[in-house]
């Protein structure tokens, strides 16, 4: 009689020394230099820095947000995003909606090559092009995004851009919010118009073709890249709430919620791979998932202040800004706590439900580590009795797929 495995017990053994994580919300308010909202975070460490937002302000620290130099934008418009190559070379996007003479409707390059004490101003070439987000890899190659939506590419330093290869005209016209790399090869881009569709596009070429995929009915606003082949992706509108979309393969599937808390997901990033914070603007909120990403809770911000960004440079210390000039300092070596303590939860690995359970002859398991260390993975069936060992070997942080068979050896894929 053939006998089916009902019930699978998995255990995984890091025989290495992991970190517990108490995720107690070290949040407080730190002095700010100006009263207008702050949209914008972008940090390099935990010391060197940058806040941007309305009225061109740029704002600047180099000693932990302790104290903030006001640079000198040269305008008064709204900064729309801001990046740092290093702790001199930078670049800020604006929109021109009142042109004089001598400029037209269209997108401001601010360029800075001594840290933003003095910026340089340039229009993008093309008019009624408003770009929403720059990245550059190094001081020649970089990306632009915005509307209508395009990627563009850069080779020498932003003097032309050209389009990079979408791979759907479907996505035309919608905005591009957000555009981020891992490393020269992998990276993901995010955008949108609400009640319309949330777009997520993923490259693995340097940015030379473009994949995406329309997988909500609201925006995407900003990424957080875990590992090159995992992402998550924060977004959502006023009707439908926060929303999150998360890939584990590099784009090739995506995984999304809405996360039940009124408000957009304007920023996120993850203190670690385990802990991801999310800003919720105007609902006055964090979001915080403690399990990569899975399950989320909502925290009121310190002084109920509706924050737009948040960022991480590390995970002692973290930055989040908002509304009325609003600067928040995260810091786990402060005494100074705000919020409940949480469950204490691993942050060396994660392991998934085997699917699919009952099964029979086979069933996939799939786990991240986010240290290196030695692992071993053992099947128990639902008597305790140990059936086998399918690792037990030295592994590299990543994702790992086993697949069980009831008489044959297991197959490993790896997602890197």
């Amino acid at each position: 009689m053939k006998k089916i495995l009902f019930a699978v017990i998995v255990s995984v053994y890091i025989i290495f020394p992991t970190v517990n994580s108490i995720s107690q919300s070290y949040w407080s308010r730190i002095d700010s230099p100006v009263s207008s909202d702050l949209k914008n975070c972008f940090f390099l460490n935990s010391n060197t820095g940058w806040i941007s937002g309305d009225l061109g302000i740029i704002l600047r620290t180099t000693n932990g947000g302790n104290s903030w130099v006001n640079q000198n934008s040269g305008i008064s418009n709204d900064i729309e995003d801001i990046f740092f190559l290093d702790d001199l070379n930078g670049w800020a996007l604006s929109w021109e909606i009142f042109p004089d003479s001598a400029s037209f409707f269209g997108t401001i390059i601010l360029n800075t090559s001594d840290g933003g004490n003095t910026w340089l101003r340039s229009m993008y070439p093309d008019t009624n092009n408003f770009m929403k987000t720059i990245f550059f890899h190094d001081l020649n190659n970089g990306f632009i995004g915005g509307v209508p939506s395009a990627i563009n590419r850069t080779t020498n330093s932003g003097q032309t851009w050209t389009p990079t290869q979408i791979d759907s005209n479907l996505f035309f016209l919608l905005p591009i919010n957000k555009i981020k790399f891992i490393n020269q090869l992998t990276g993901y881009a995010c955008g949108g118009f609400r009640d319309i569709a949330g777009i997520v596009w993923a490259t693995t070429d340097g940015g030379m073709i473009w994949r995406g995929a329309e997988i909500a009915p609201e925006p995407f606003f900003d990424i957080d890249i875990i590992f090159p082949h995992k992402a998550l992706i924060s977004g959502g509108d006023l009707e439908f709430g926060s929303s999150l979309a998360r890939t584990v393969d590099t784009g090739a599937n995506w995984f999304y919620d809405t996360l039940g808390v009124f408000g957009l997901a304007t920023g996120i990033s993850a203190r670690t791979p385990a802990e991801i914070w999310i800003t919720g603007s105007y609902s006055q909120k964090f979001l915080l998932s403690e399990d990569s990403g899975f399950v989320w809770k909502s925290i009121y911000t310190p002084d109920s202040t509706a924050l737009f960004d948040v960022e991480f440079p590390d995970s002692t210390y973290g930055y989040a800004c908002g509304e009325g000039g609003a600067i928040f300092k995260f810091d786990r070596t402060s005494s100074s706590v705000y919020g409940e303590s949480s469950p204490v939860i691993p942050e060396a690995f994660r392991l998934m439900q085997n699917y699919p359970n009952p099964f029979n002859p086979s069933t996939e398991i799939n786990f991240e580590i986010f240290d290196p260390g030695n692992v071993s993975l053992k099947i128990y069936d639902a008597s305790g009795k140990e059936i086998r060992t399918l690792v037990s070997e030295f592994l590299y942080a990543g994702s790992y797929s086993e697949t069980f068979f009831r008489r044959r050896t297991s197959e490993r894929n790896l997602f890197l």
